[in-house]
């Protein structure tokens, strides 16, 4: 009876339906890997000052949380973005990093992205003279799978620092 009981814990057991695997695309290692490549997308946007590929990164839900609190869409991004991109005639260096990738499920992954932009920018009040500005950013990001692979949805500034010139610019 005992080894009918054996056999029968066995056939059932080999019976029970398989663990569920997780899709191709749920590892950090593809979040990771996505990511990547949509910062060097950004990056070359930016640095060709071509908003349509830059935009074409951004899913139309996303939001950003500026250190002011101010919360940005992706209609306000874009206005942002161009003019930003008109005070600044050269893109010196756009350094993006993945510091690291915490996935929640397969719904949505939390990265933590640095920043260093090095970049030339046109003085106020219509002046022609330039600066050399390099601001530093960590970003908490949340992102999601879509069809076109992980997207950054929510991202919130952390806070960095700014230099002009070499010298460490404190804003009022």
């Amino acid at each position: 009876m005992k080894i009918f009981i054996a056999l029968l814990l066995v056939v059932v057991a080999g019976c029970s339906p398989a663990t569920q695997q997780n899709p191709s695309w749920c590892s950090a290692d593809v979040v990771r890997s996505d990511a990547e490549g949509v910062l060097a997308g950004i990056t070359r946007a930016t640095i060709a000052k071509d908003i349509d590929a830059y935009m074409s990164f951004v899913p139309e839900e996303s939001v950003i949380d500026d250190t002011s609190g101010e919360v940005i869409d992706r209609a306000a991004l874009r206005a942002y973005v161009l003019r930003d991109w008109s005070v600044i005639p050269e893109t010196l260096s756009l350094d993006q990093s993945v510091e690291s990738v915490a996935l929640d499920g397969c719904e949505s992954a939390e990265l933590i992205v640095n920043q260093r932009w090095e970049r030339l920018m046109t003085r106020p009040n219509g002046s022609t003279e330039t600066d050399r500005v390099l601001t530093t950013q960590r970003h908490r990001e949340t992102w999601r799978h879509t069809a076109q692979g992980w997207r950054a949805f929510e991202i919130e500034e952390l806070g960095g620092d700014i230099f002009v010139n070499g010298e460490r610019y404190v804003p009022e």
